[in-house]
């Protein structure tokens, strides 16, 4: 045995080389895709309380370090087009400065393993139909609107990367009076970096314009209007 490992030592040894040139490559390819992980931000877009409207919008951040959530949109597939708005900033009244930020808009800091609660899916589907002009109260029936399906596309910045990452959820409208709603989708899709890029760019552009009055308040402001004359 002595004789025939003596006799084959130099293959032996390249031998146990190349087998320990495996294991340390093995070992580097998990040290890079643990550190992969922890660079790539992680956010799950998340339906609780519930199957119904009024079920709670939960955005968690499951990334290694904390987020910033700079927007939130909402995109509704009505039957009669698409309508899109920002859900960034709760639907308040102008704040006096005594509210917290809490209280006043969605954006900011999301700490790593924390959950962010945006309200129900209600509240933001009335939020944006209202900026869209779709309805003329908050108390008009979503089903009046004719709703398909929501899209909800959160941007946000993540520490070791630079510039803009979006994910996105879709979830669908059922029931004859869209009472009920339910993820499209298993999981939260993380949209391309251009993308988001884009996103971001159309609604810096937006923070300049004014919101889309409703068709009740376009009437009061026209009989204002004719009043004055």
């Amino acid at each position: 045995m002595w004789q025939w490992i003596n006799d084959n030592a130099q293959a032996l040894s390249v031998f146990t080389g190349l087998g320990t040139l495996l294991v340390w490559l093995l070992y580097a390819q998990l040290l890079l895709a643990s550190f992969r992980r922890q660079r790539q931000p992680r956010i799950l877009i998340n339906q609780g309380w519930g199957s119904q409207i009024d079920s709670i919008c939960l955005i968690s951040n499951m990334s290694h370090e904390p987020i910033y959530i700079q927007n939130i949109a909402m995109t509704i597939d009505a039957t009669d087009g698409d309508y899109s708005g920002s859900v960034t900033d709760l639907d308040t009244d102008a704040p006096d400065g005594s509210e917290s930020l809490g209280h006043i808009t969605r954006q900011g800091p999301l700490a790593s393993g924390a959950f962010m609660n945006t309200g129900t899916f209600r509240a933001l589907i009335r939020q944006v139909a209202h900026q869209a002009g779709l309805t003329e109260s908050q108390d008009r029936p979503i089903a009046a609107i004719g709703i398909n399906s929501i899209t909800l596309d959160v941007m946000t910045s993540y520490g070791p990367e630079t510039g803009a990452m979006a994910f996105s959820r879709r979830f669908i409208i059922e029931g004859e009076d869209n009472e009920r709603i339910r993820p499209a989708t298993i999981d939260t899709t993380r949209l391309g970096d251009r993308f988001a890029r884009e996103q971001m760019q159309r609604w810096i552009r937006a923070l300049g314009k004014p919101r889309p009055q409703s068709a009740r308040r376009a009437r009061e402001r026209a009989r204002e209007n004719a009043a004055d004359d």
